[in-house]
């Protein structure tokens, strides 16, 4: 049996096509590789993100908490400041009338 040059020509596009196809094949493989690197890789970003986001939010509750009993505490102050300044005034109102009403000249 005699191979043509014609049957020969088609062999060699054949293997050289199924050489492209194989170049193809390991082209798409590793870009599934990469494809899977960088999905694990932004599962790691998002990992975190959430991390974050759970960690503002106890956080934010801290702070909401704080804040709340700050505005107690100002206010506890705020009171505390009218009684003392009350309570000034009269001893100062009483160790000024006393020594005059003690030392006025009677008629």
């Amino acid at each position: 049996m005699e191979v043509s040059e014609t049957d020969v020509e088609i062999m060699m596009e054949r293997e050289e096509a199924l050489r492209k196809l194989e170049r193809d094949i390991v082209d798409v493989n590793q870009i599934f590789k990469d494809l899977g690197m960088m999905v694990h890789e932004q599962g790691d970003v998002i990992d975190s993100i959430e991390a974050n986001v759970e960690a503002g939010s106890a956080s934010v509750e801290q702070g909401t908490e704080q804040l709340r009993r700050a505005s107690d505490y100002q206010s506890k102050a705020r009171k505390k400041k009218c009684i003392i300044i009350t309570i000034v005034v009269i001893i100062l109102a009483l160790v000024i009338i006393i020594p005059v009403a003690i030392y006025a000249p009677r008629n």
